[in-house]
């Protein structure tokens, strides 16, 4: 299981993930055949290759979230995970925002692991 997650809140998604879970993410969906479901935190991430645009939707409790379209329509998902996920390893510790990339209704969002986490 992938250790990112979908926040829902109204209309707008948010897909939140550590920078090594955003990769995964971008990896398993760019190698995989037609059609893959790639199990996260609370839910899933189903990608099918189609002939057409990128579209993207939630579907299913617990959420599903559906990605469709061309491999060049795709591309532009799997490369906003990897963005994401290297600038979420090069920003500074509270320096506002955390780093995110707007694609169509959805947002990924990078989750920097605390670093006094395991020193409490």
């Amino acid at each position: 299981m992938n250790d990112s997650r979908l926040r829902v809140f109204g209309d707008n998604l948010d897909l939140i993930g550590p920078p090594a879970a955003l990769r995964a993410l971008a990896t398993s969906l760019r190698e995989a055949g037609a059609a893959v479901e790639v199990p996260i935190r609370n839910g899933a991430v189903a990608q099918e290759r189609t002939e057409g645009p990128l579209a993207i939707e939630l579907r299913g409790a617990p959420p599903t979230l559906h990605l469709t379209g061309a491999d060049d329509a795709l591309k532009e998902f799997w490369t906003a995970l990897e963005a994401v996920a290297a600038e979420t390893e090069t920003a500074e510790p509270g320096a506002g925002a955390a780093p995110h990339r707007h694609v169509g209704p959805l947002v990924i969002t990078g989750d920097a692991a605390d670093p006094l986490a395991g020193l409490l």
